[in-house]
């Protein structure tokens, strides 16, 4: 069930509770009071004919009795249909307790509107109501609301207002037309929340609509949200802090991107410092040695060829003391940048420490490795050093091997370190390799 339908049936059930409630209540009350209103003057005109009757013959003792009420009562009744005058006062068969003994005289059927109990001085029963026979004593209960009936400067007899009350015609009708009222009174309240509960829903559900749709947007990754404020009730409150909310977030997401990205800038920078020589800004030996033992690895998986190279500048101590470190350091850096513009991307080269540099060719067999060393020493060899100073003169001395079966990257750089001294010792700016 939506929050909608739980709205304006709440709404519903609301009014329709309210108005049989109060309108329950105002039925009961106001048939209690007509119901008081009407006891009351039923027990005065009662109270009225018993006196009547009782000075008409000094006592009960001397009346006529039971029967000789009745006849009085009859003879003063009025019709019930009459609309005019005061109400009939009740006695004789109206008092009585049978049933039998109270049926009206002829012309004025229906039931007699009200039944009151007689007691004589003594409070013993003379007209029971149909709650007591005659001749009982009358209980101390009810004689405390009991009125007496005063003949000749005494008590000659007591009327008690417990009695039973048979409402008129007139009565019924009035009391069916407040039913009626009461029911046109709820259904038009029904009516009445149905139309608010969907006015008021309608708005509540398109609030609560956007709401809805903004959040399952900022679960898919849009955080800058904007709903629509209508109002200044609870609901518009609750947009408007979603909105703010919604503005918050974006910006501190967008605040912890921009972080991330710095982050990891430096860390790439960090990656790279790690990796990478600070003066010839080639990788250093620690990443060459790992990405060798990568690529030995697959090398020797695939059975592809793989060629390593040692290269050592030639009388590179004689360099730093005769034209100083700083003139060493440039021709590092030169050499360095000759190796790294003339290799291929899947190639590696790194300087692996002082004037010595490595290089791995994957995918290249060693006459090809060999042939692209012998270029390089030619481009370092005719470099035009003299720029840098007018007596310089740089070459370098190359180890190449080729053979996976030496077991590791480790091992066949050793094998090209070999080479490198053989090429040292006959003569330098060469290039050896094991046929």
């Amino acid at each position: 069930m939506s929050l909608r339908t739980k709205f304006m049936l709440a709404l519903f059930l609301t009014g329709l509770a309210a108005v049989a409630m109060v309108g329950g209540l105002a039925y009961v009350g106001m048939t209690k009071k007509v119901d008081s209103i009407r006891r009351e003057q039923a027990a005065e005109h009662f109270h009225t004919a018993v006196s009547t009757y009782l000075q008409q013959y000094g006592s009960w003792e001397q009346s006529p009795g039971k029967l000789g009420f009745d006849e009085f009562m009859r003879a003063s009744q009025p019709s019930r249909g009459e609309e005019q005058g005061p109400p009939p006062p009740p006695g004789g068969r109206e008092g009585e307790g049978d049933r039998e003994d109270r049926r009206p005289p002829s012309g004025q059927g229906g039931e007699p509107p009200f039944r009151f109990i007689l007691a004589d001085h003594d409070f013993r029963v003379l007209l029971g109501a149909g709650a007591y026979h005659p001749g009982e004593p009358l209980p101390e209960a009810a004689r405390k609301d009991a009125r007496p009936v005063m003949v000749g400067g005494r008590i000659a007899a007591y009327v008690s207002p417990e009695g039973v009350i048979t409402p008129s015609k007139q009565e019924l009708q009035y009391l069916a037309a407040m039913r009626d009222a009461l029911w046109f009174g709820v259904s038009g309240a029904a009516v009445l929340a149905l139309v608010l509960g969907l006015l008021l829903s309608r708005s509540l559900g398109r609030t609560l609509s956007h709401l809805t749709g903004a959040v399952r947007a900022m679960h898919g990754g849009s955080l800058l949200q904007r709903v629509p404020v209508e109002g200044k009730d609870e609901v518009a409150e609750l947009a408007a802090a979603f909105n703010d909310m919604s503005a918050q977030l974006a910006r501190s997401h967008e605040e912890l991107n921009e972080s991330h990205q710095t982050i990891l800038a430096q860390a790439e920078q960090m990656r790279e410092l790690s990796v990478r020589d600070a003066l010839t800004k080639l990788h250093n030996r620690r990443h060459f040695d790992e990405q060798a033992t990568t690529l030995f690895s697959h090398a020797v998986r695939h059975k592809r060829p793989l060629s390593v190279v040692i290269g050592d500048i030639d009388f590179f101590k004689r360099i730093n003391d005769q034209f100083s470190h700083a003139t060493g350091d440039v021709v590092l850096r030169q050499v360095g940048e000759i190796l790294r513009s003339h290799m291929r991307l899947s190639d590696l080269v790194a300087r692996y420490g002082g004037e010595e540099f490595v290089i791995a060719f994957p995918e290249t067999e060693l006459p090809q490795a060999a042939a692209l060393c012998d270029k390089l020493r030619g481009i370092i060899e005719a470099f035009p050093w003299h720029q840098v100073h007018p007596d310089l003169k740089v070459t370098m001395s190359m180890g190449v091997y080729a053979d996976l079966a030496a077991g590791t990257a480790e091992a066949m750089l050793q094998k090209a370190d070999a080479l490198l001294y053989r090429a040292k010792e006959t003569g330098r700016n060469r290039v050896c390799f094991a046929a």
